[in-house]
């Protein structure tokens, strides 16, 4: 079975996930993916196995569920990846090689131009922001801060991508990088760590004013 069989059905119910289709705690069996994405039950597997081993699903007896993260969660999460970022983005301005900065500037040119589409995705967005953030903790040249912050950014994957519906965050979210890169840039460390406390607050505060109240909901 050819891997990139797996990888289309990885990102095609990553992206349902995302979109809302697959809601949080919804049951998937792999019958319903097979018919729903119209492939064979391999590659369907594989892909449950992928999104079960980022946090995405979990298993449930034979079948799968969209994992459910509550609000409680989400304040906690964010106690530790606020410090955790902010830390990383200091140990980058310092240890960064032109390689970590080019591609950081790579991928928000990307996220620029997916920003200002007509139509932009925002589970693109998503995946493109967190490439960014997986970029600056591996310029710490740390092993275990970008294992921890990655597992962090896996567990509110489903969370964030609202952040991207909304086209004032889009910009906001653009312009918090693009200076976070800027001090990474100009080897500051201390901007670069402040400019990230604020970045997460600031997301933070959209996900207690957007989505934190429709978790409380579904207690």
């Amino acid at each position: 079975m050819s891997n990139s069989l797996s990888e289309t059905a990885y990102d095609e119910i990553l992206k349902r996930i995302l979109r809302g289709d697959y809601a949080q705690g919804q049951l998937l069996t792999e019958d319903k993916l097979c018919k729903d994405l119209n492939m064979s039950r391999t590659p369907v597997r594989e892909a449950l196995k992928m999104l079960e081993s980022e946090g995405i699903v979990k298993k449930m007896n034979r079948s799968y569920a969209v994992i459910h993260i509550t609000s409680d969660e989400v304040e906690k999460l964010y106690e530790v990846r606020i410090p955790l970022e902010s830390t990383a983005s200091r140990l980058a301005a310092v240890r960064a090689k032109q390689e970590d900065i080019a591609k950081m500037e790579e991928i928000l040119n990307k996220v620029k131009e997916e920003t200002y589409k007509e139509n932009p995705d925002p589970s693109r967005l998503a995946e493109l922001n967190g490439q960014f953030h997986d970029r600056v903790a591996m310029a710490t040249e740390n092993p275990f801060m970008y294992s921890y912050l990655r597992e962090i950014r896996l567990k509110l994957r489903v969370v964030r991508v609202t952040l991207f519906t909304s086209f004032d965050r889009r910009v906001e979210e653009l312009r918090e990088h693009q200076g976070i890169l800027d001090a990474i840039k100009a080897r500051d460390a201390e901007r670069a760590y402040e400019m990230m406390i604020s970045h997460e607050n600031n997301v933070l505060e959209y996900l207690r004013a957007k989505v934190i109240p429709i978790l409380l909901t579904r207690r």
